[in-house]
C-alpha cells in the first residue's frame, strides 16, 4: 500500500470528529502563527510576457490545511488569474477533499465577510476515487470531490484586511450539498492577506 493511501486512511482514523461545532472550529496553533508575509514569500507564481495571464497561487506555502467538518482536507489554497492585457484579476479558493460514504453534490458555496452573507455557484466540482479497501478488508471507497469558486476582489480584500496576528479564527466556507451532506472549510486569513500582498508586489 502507497504512502498516499495509508495517509489517507489515517485521516480517516485519527482526525478529529465530523461532530465539532461550527463555532469552535480553529485554525491549528502551528497555522495561526504563520503571517501573511509567509505565504507572500512563498506564493508560486507562473506566467511571463508570452502568456495572457499571470497566475499566483499559495499552492505551495503551506502542508497545515485549515480545520474541516464533514470531510478531510487534502488540500486548499488561493489563486489568482492576473490579466496581462487588462490588470483584471479572477480570485479563486480551491479544496480537495476526502471522505468515505456516497458522492457530495455540491451545489453551492456560502461565505460571510462583516455582516454580509454571501451565496455563490461552484466555478467546478470534479470527483474521483481514489482508494478501496481490498475485498476481504471492511470500509468503502476513498471519495475526492474538487470545489473552485471564485471570491470578488472586494471580498478578498476585506478578508485579508481582517487579520489578526495569533488568532485561530477562521474564515468559515460551507459547502452546501445536495442531500444535506454540508461540509464547512476553515481558511487562514493570512493565507488571503499573504496572496493578497503577493498579488499587489506584483505591479
Amino acid at each position: 500500500m502507497s504512502a498516499v493511501h495509508l495517509a489517507v486512511m489515517a485521516a480517516f482514523f485519527f482526525a478529529p470528529s465530523d461532530s465539532t461545532p461550527v463555532e469552535n472550529m480553529r485554525l491549528s496553533k502551528g497555522l495561526a502563527k504563520l503571517e501573511p508575509a509567509h505565504f507572500a514569500r512563498r506564493a508560486l507564481i507562473k506566467g511571463d510576457h508570452l502568456d495572457d495571464a499571470i497566475l499566483l497561487s499559495t499552492v505551495k506555502a503551506t502542508r497545515k490545511p485549515g480545520p474541516a467538518n464533514g470531510a478531510y482536507i487534502w488540500d486548499g489554497h488561493v489563486q489568482v488569474r492576473i490579466d496581462r492585457q487588462t490588470g483584471q484579476a479572477r480570485w479563486e479558493v480551491w479544496h480537495d477533499l476526502t471522505y468515505s460514504g456516497a458522492r457530495r453534490e455540491i451545489s453551492e458555496v456560502r461565505y460571510q465577510i462583516g455582516d454580509r452573507l454571501v451565496k455563490v455557484k461552484p466555478s467546478t466540482v470534479t470527483h474521483w476515487i481514489d482508494y478501496c479497501p481490498a475485498f476481504e478488508m471492511p470500509g468503502e471507497c476513498s471519495q475526492f470531490t474538487r470545489v473552485v469558486f471564485e471570491v470578488s476582489e472586494e471580498d478578498i480584500r476585506a478578508m485579508a484586511q481582517s487579520y489578526q496576528p495569533q488568532s485561530r479564527a477562521p474564515w468559515l466556507i460551507r459547502l452546501k450539498e445536495a442531500r444535506g451532506e454540508d461540509v464547512t472549510i476553515g481558511v487562514a486569513p493570512a493565507e488571503v492577506a499573504g496572496a493578497w500582498q503577493a498579488r499587489h508586489a506584483l505591479n
